[in-house]
């Protein structure tokens, strides 16, 4: 009697640790669809794109096919704020998030994926770090805005776009004996669940450091 009490105990304190978690997710995915991200991502533009100084931005959007998903698309910008329609590099991504931890895959397959774990959301600021498959730590410090250019660069098409990558991505960073969640994001696979089409468009400093890296 006493095993089966405290075996439930353990189902119950189990199924609330998942509740929570759920709840926290999305919490978080909803306080990051409200707006536009903008802001400055450290050694992003050097170590991604081989740029160096200080007049770089970035500016996130992410999406979702209703208001209770805690995955989705998104579209990201970054750009030389002197001259943002000429210098800037576009790119579409798939994110979702695992117990409070934001993945993002890249459809450009440059940088993919990067995990969003050490950091603060508020409806108007977030900060942290991202890491990326080396485990760097590179500090972000976005603000909320609603950019209104989205549609100059979504609706562009560059030379710069293969997506003729490998099919599957781990969907979190695991041991490889682990490894058994994953995430299809073939190009089959994305026209079945109606997701919006891959981007990659770059022009300027951006398209010369995508074709000299």
């Amino acid at each position: 009697m006493k095993k089966t009490i405290l075996l439930l105990s353990m189902m119950a304190a189990m199924m609330a640790t998942l509740t929570s978690c759920e709840e926290e997710d999305d919490y978080i995915a909803q306080q990051l669809r409200d707006c536009d991200w903008q802001g400055y991502v450290g050694a992003y533009y050097s170590n991604r794109w081989g740029l160096s100084g200080s007049e770089y931005a970035t500016v996130m959007r992410f999406t979702s096919k209703g208001e209770y998903y805690t995955s989705g698309r998104g579209e990201e910008l970054d750009y030389d704020t002197r001259s943002p329609r000429n210098d800037y590099a576009y790119c579409t991504f798939k994110w979702f998030i695992v117990d409070g931890e934001i993945t993002l895959i890249y459809d450009d397959d440059k940088w993919s994926p990067i995990y969003i774990i050490d950091y603060s959301l508020t409806s108007n600021r977030f900060r942290g770090y991202i890491r990326d498959y080396s485990s760097r730590r590179i500090q972000f410090d976005f603000e909320s805005s609603s950019y209104g250019d989205w549609g100059y660069y979504s609706s562009r098409r560059g030379s710069y776009g293969g997506f003729s990558h490998q099919q599957y991505y781990h969907s979190r960073e695991t041991t490889d004996a682990a490894r058994t969640d994953f995430i299809d994001r073939s190009e089959e696979a994305r026209q079945v669940s109606g997701e919006s089409e891959a981007v990659s468009v770059a022009s300027g400093s951006f398209a010369r450091s995508m074709r000299e890296r």
